[in-house]
């Protein structure tokens, strides 16, 4: 009995070696295991909708690099380093700015992206559109006894074209900045998309295309509506890109011109610039000296009870080129003499006295006869 109680102990005792055994594998498996599980970081379960915003994030940061690479950039211009917030004693305009075109700031303004009614600086852009879709200068437009019933019954300005006459393009452009001709402009949206309305649809699609936020247009000449819109700002861009065209350049700065002859006009019409007419006899005097110290190349006036008077004009000095733009003056001849006053102040002034006649020459007026 002994024996074999002795042979089951061994048995037994083989048993809890064994147990043993297996128990110190679960241990260091466990301790193992432990120490690869430490290895790895854990991840984090979040809801469905915080998954939902870091997804957001990260499209919103791609987006924001690939915007960065395919971003337009703002056409306007930046307040130069010394600008001028414009103070000068007696000036009736109620928005100014005075634009350095070479280095694209403003060296001086106030209330510069303010609305204001442009009034007939709103042909500027009817220029632009209208040289940019000519192809053929000679090409006419016939006026309707509608077209000038329509006029006269707007009191708009006119050159004076007349039902039946037929006008060239070159004409009908003159017409609209010299004399700020609403006939002008009109026989120029007909002939070129058809209707007016259409018309105004390519100089709102060129006000996106310059990038302009603060200007939208429902006509062609600048009869006051209350959704026909701009800034100084805004007009002095359009004046810019008026002034690099060449076409407009030319027109811009003539100071007369006379139609192509017609049955209506046998001698044609001759035009003379409202713009020259009210600068006649003024000069840019920055030192007081008498002599004109830049002198006025040409530009635009305009004018509705709601707008006052307004002006853009472009002025040469020392090789270079500035705009203001005016809104709102008190009379025509107010509005020539606060662009006087603001480009007499706030004009870079000489730093170099003068070794020629060059301030005689400037003082002659720059607005030439166009042929």
């Amino acid at each position: 009995m002994k024996r074999k109680n002795e042979k089951g102990g061994a048995a037994v005792a083989a048993i809890v070696i064994g147990l043993l055994m297996a128990i110190a594998g679960i241990i260091l498996l466990a301790v193992l295991g432990k120490k690869a599980i430490g290895d790895i970081k854990p991840v984090s379960v979040t809801s469905s909708s915080s998954k939902t915003e870091e997804s957001s994030a990260a499209d919103s940061d791609t987006d924001d690099s690939s915007s960065d690479d395919g971003a337009i950039q703002s056409v306007y211009p930046s307040e130069a380093e010394n600008f001028k917030m414009i103070s000068v004693k007696n000036l009736t305009c109620k928005a100014a700015i005075l634009l350095d075109m070479e280095n694209d700031e403003i060296l001086a303004g106030y209330r510069y992206d303010k609305k204001i009614y442009p009034a007939s600086l709103t042909k500027l852009l009817t220029l632009l559109v209208a040289s940019e879709n000519i192809d053929d200068m000679n090409k006419t437009y016939t006026f309707k006894a509608a077209d000038i019933d329509q006029l006269i019954e707007e009191n708009a300005s006119r050159a004076g074209f007349e039902a039946g006459e037929k006008v060239t393009m070159k004409d009908l452009l003159y017409s609209s900045i010299l004399v700020s001709g609403a006939d002008g402009t009109l026989g120029l949206a007909k002939s070129i998309s058809g209707s007016e309305k259409n018309f105004v649809q390519l100089m709102n699609d060129k006000i996106e295309e310059l990038g302009l936020t603060g200007t939208e247009f429902v006509n062609a000449s600048g009869l006051h509506n209350k959704n026909h819109y701009s800034t100084v700002e805004d007009i002095a861009i359009i004046t810019k890109a008026c002034f690099e065209n060449p076409t407009c350049k030319k027109i811009l700065t003539a100071s007369t011109y006379k139609t192509s002859k017609t049955k209506q006009h046998p001698e044609g019409i001759e035009l003379t610039s409202i713009l020259a007419s009210r600068f006649n006899g003024y000069y840019i005097d920055q030192n007081g000296d008498e002599k004109a110290d830049a002198k006025v190349l040409g530009g635009k006036t305009g004018f509705t009870d709601e707008a006052g008077f307004t002006l853009s004009t472009i002025c040469s000095k020392s090789g270079k080129n500035y705009i203001c733009v005016t809104s709102k003056s008190t009379d025509e001849f107010k509005s020539v003499e606060d662009q006087i006053a603001i480009y007499e102040k706030y004009l870079p002034k000489n730093t170099a006295a003068k070794t020629d006649d060059s301030s005689s020459e400037a003082a002659e007026n720059s607005l030439s006869k166009a042929s």
